[in-house]
């Protein structure tokens, strides 16, 4: 029997999300990094490999940007890919436009390369340039190397490289993979709940642990480090809509507002009653008291008036403050259908 290959990956995850997000859509992207076994598992299936490092490198404040103007950080999608082996590396912004993925990866090949596990080939997922020296270098090692990258990578670049797939293949893969096919459901893992159940257990937990309304992006971030899904990702908990998800949590109601609004939890509903907004009558009859107030107070304290009207020296009238309701920013997460990668001319704004 033929051993298995001894490969490392390395993964410029900004550099990458963003080509496919750009070229195949903002959904194919997103299930590149919320469920990478989409695509990981056929990308190292032939011949079969045994993949000593998985590194993944990340700025974590990058972010897709959404048609509804909402954003999906990449910090959201780390649990998800260290559930495949992966060991994520934060590598924040140093400038504006550029952080220091590039140069993290050259440093750890070459660390992988004289290190103590001989290494057979190099996985590099990442559409930059600037990666040919290490090609060559790796080459020269007698080193095996794949590169997954943008499919319009320059011709200079793809002869550095002994295999070059590009990201169109990888979006097929993921379309591929990801379309339901006609099949029962899939029974819940040994000793565990099936992903609905177990995201529907979760929201009902953060729901009654709650001490404030909570803004729905900040629910399915809550509900992804419980249990590694998403809202999405568990089809609204096996309802199939946020509207037969609320149906199904009796009590829970929905503020309208940025971002999806804000889940008001049922015994905070029930802790603060109705409460109708002002109508302009209500208003109006309100300054129209205060200013029958201020008259009569200023009537009490002219000469003549009764004993006991004169105001302490030195005293203060109360004065009464208002709070306005406050709103956190937009994270909804729409559902696109693309599939093939169309050529990119520059990454979208993703931390790089």
């Amino acid at each position: 029997m033929t051993a298995a290959l001894r490969a490392a990956l390395y993964l410029d995850f900004d550099n990458v999300v963003s080509a496919l997000a750009e070229g195949a859509g903002t959904a194919l992207a997103l299930r590149f990094a919320q469920e990478p076994a989409l695509w990981l598992q056929p990308l190292l299936a032939t011949p079969a490999r045994r993949v000593l490092i998985r590194r993944c490198y990340m700025n974590p404040a990058g972010f897709l940007p959404r048609e509804d103007g909402s954003r999906s950080y990449f910090s959201t999608f780390r649990h998800a890919l260290m559930a495949e082996g992966f060991e994520v590396v934060d590598c924040p912004r140093l400038t504006r436009l550029k952080n220091a993925a590039d140069i993290r990866i050259a440093l750890d090949v070459l660390d992988a390369l004289a290190g103590p596990a001989p290494i057979e080939e190099f996985i590099l997922m990442t559409s930059d340039a600037d990666v040919v020296p290490l090609l060559h270098r790796l080459r020269a090692h007698d080193r095996r190397t794949r590169l997954i990258a943008h499919p319009e990578v320059g011709r200079i670049v793809r002869g550095a490289a002994d295999e070059v797939v590009g990201l169109d293949v990888l979006a097929r893969m993921i379309a591929a993979e990801a379309t339901p096919q006609p099949a029962p459901p899939a029974p819940a893992a040994a000793g565990g709940e099936a992903p609905a159940a177990r995201a529907m257990a979760a929201l009902q937990e953060i729901l009654a642990e709650a001490r404030a309304p909570l803004h729905l992006p900040q629910l399915g971030q809550m509900l992804a480090a419980r249990t590694g899904l998403t809202l999405r990702g568990s089809d609204y908990a096996g309802a199939g809509s946020l509207e037969a998800l609320l149906a199904r949590l009796p009590g829970v109601r929905l503020i309208p507002g940025e971002g999806g609004g804000h889940l008001l939890p049922a015994h905070l509903a029930d802790a603060a009653g109705p409460q109708p907004e002002a109508s302009p009558t209500d208003a109006e009859e309100e300054a129209e008291a205060e200013a029958g107030e201020a008259a009569t107070a200023g009537r009490e304290a002219q000469p003549g008036s009764r004993p006991g009207a004169e105001a302490a020296p030195g005293a203060m009238a109360p004065a009464a403050a208002a709070a306005g309701d406050g709103t956190a920013e937009a994270a909804a997460l729409p559902e696109q259908g693309a599939a093939g990668l169309a050529p990119a001319s520059a990454p979208a704004e993703a931390g790089r």
